[in-house]
C-alpha cells in the first residue's frame, strides 16, 4: 500500500500503489523528478481517497504516468452500471477503478514490480503492469488487460505520461501531413502554438498566445518513429514504444498524442505524452498487452535544439 520504490541503483522510479497503481517519480536517485506530480497527495489518508464506484465522478490530478483504455468516446459505454453515463455525451471522467483503485503488488525486487488493478466493472478489465529498471537504467514498462466479463470488451492501451508544459519536447515526423491538432477544451482557450522543424513535431509553450489567458490542444501524430523525447531540466527524457500499422488503431486516436496545456506560470501548464495500442475486441478471458520504454540521457548543458534533434535521430530508425 502507498509508494512502493524500485532502483537500480542510479534510477528510481517511485509507484503510488493504492492511487491507480501509477508512477509518480522518475529520476535519479536525489535528482529532479522528470514527471509531473504533486507530493502533497502522495501521503493523503485512505479517507482523502478517491473511493470508485459506479457513480464515482471526481477526478483528481496526480499525475505522474498511469494507464487508460481507448477511445474516451466508449469510457462509459461498455456497462449498465451507470446509466446516466452511458447515455451521455460528456466522456469524462475516465474509469474510477483504473485511475483511482488499489493495485495488489503481485512479485516485487529491487529493480522490479508486478502490480494488478481492482476488476473494474466499468471498463470489465483487470490490469496487470509489469515495471523493471535494468542495470542501464532504462525503465521497461509493460500493460496487459483482461477481459473479466462473460461477454466481449473493445478497447486500446492508452499510456499517459505527464510533464512539465513548459518543457521543450519532440516528436519525430516525416511529414508536417502526419499531424493534426486539435481545437482548445474550451471556447475561452486559443489553441498551443507549435512548429515542424528538422523532421520534428514541437509544441512551442514558451511562445504562448498572449491574447489567451490558457491555450490548450492536442496533436493527432500518424507518425511511423514511435518515440517521443522531453527536456527535463539536466535530462533528456526518452520514451520508446512498439509501433503499429495506422490502420490497427481506432479511427479517433493516433499511435502518438501529445496534450500541451499552456498557462504563462510554469507551474499552471501540462504537456502529456500519450500513446495509444491497438483497438482489439476481447472475448472473455482474453488478454492484450502493450509495451513502453523510458530513458534518461543526461544533457551536460546542452540547450540548443537543433542539438538536442541531433541526438533524437540516433533514435529515429
Amino acid at each position: 500500500m502507498g509508494i512502493v520504490s524500485i532502483t537500480n541503483g542510479t534510477i528510481k522510479a517511485d509507484i503510488l500503489t493504492d492511487v491507480g497503481g501509477r508512477i509518480i517519480f522518475f529520476g535519479r536517485i536525489d535528482g529532479e523528478n522528470v514527471l509531473e506530480s504533486d507530493p502533497a497527495l502522495w501521503e493523503e489518508t485512505p479517507e482523502e481517497r478517491i473511493t470508485p464506484t459506479p457513480e464515482t465522478l471526481d477526478f483528481k490530478a496526480y499525475n505522474g504516468h498511469e494507464v487508460w483504455v481507448g477511445p474516451q468516446s466508449l469510457w462509459w459505454k461498455q456497462q449498465d452500471l451507470n446509466e446516466n453515463k452511458r447515455h451521455s455525451t460528456l466522456f469524462w471522467p475516465p474509469d474510477p477503478y483504473i485511475s483511482f483503485g488499489n493495485y495488489t503488488i503481485l512479485e516485487q525486487q529491487n529493480n522490479k514490480i508486478t502490480i494488478e488493478s481492482e476488476k473494474s466493472p466499468i471498463s470489465g478489465i483487470v490490469i496487470t503492469k509489469e515495471i523493471e529498471i535494468d542495470t542501464t537504467g532504462k525503465l521497461h514498462f509493460t500493460a496487459t488487460i483482461e477481459n473479466i466479463r462473460t461477454t466481449a470488451v473493445e478497447w486500446d492501451i492508452w499510456f499517459v505520461t505527464r510533464v512539465n508544459g513548459h518543457n521543450l519536447n519532440f516528436a519525430p515526423i516525416n511529414s508536417p501531413d502526419e499531424v493534426t491538432l486539435s481545437e482548445p477544451s474550451h471556447p475561452y482557450q486559443g489553441r498551443p502554438r507549435y512548429k515542424t522543424e528538422e523532421g520534428f513535431f514541437s509544441f512551442t509553450p514558451l511562445d504562448k498566445d498572449p491574447n489567451y489567458e490558457e491555450c490548450t490542444g492536442k496533436a493527432f501524430i500518424r507518425s511511423n518513429h514511435p518515440l517521443i523525447a522531453t527536456v527535463c531540466g539536466e535530462e533528456l527524457f526518452v520514451l520508446q514504444y512498439t509501433h503499429h500499422d495506422a490502420e490497427t488503431i481506432h479511427p479517433e486516436q493516433s499511435e502518438i498524442e501529445l496534450y500541451n496545456f499552456v498557462h504563462q506560470e510554469r507551474k499552471k501548464s501540462l504537456l502529456e505524452l500519450e500513446y495509444h495500442s491497438p483497438f482489439q475486441t476481447l472475448k472473455p478471458n482474453e488478454k492484450m498487452s502493450s509495451s513502453m520504454s523510458w530513458e534518461l540521457i543526461p544533457l551536460n548543458n546542452i540547450r540548443e535544439e537543433r542539438e538536442i534533434r541531433k541526438i533524437l535521430t540516433t533514435f529515429v530508425k
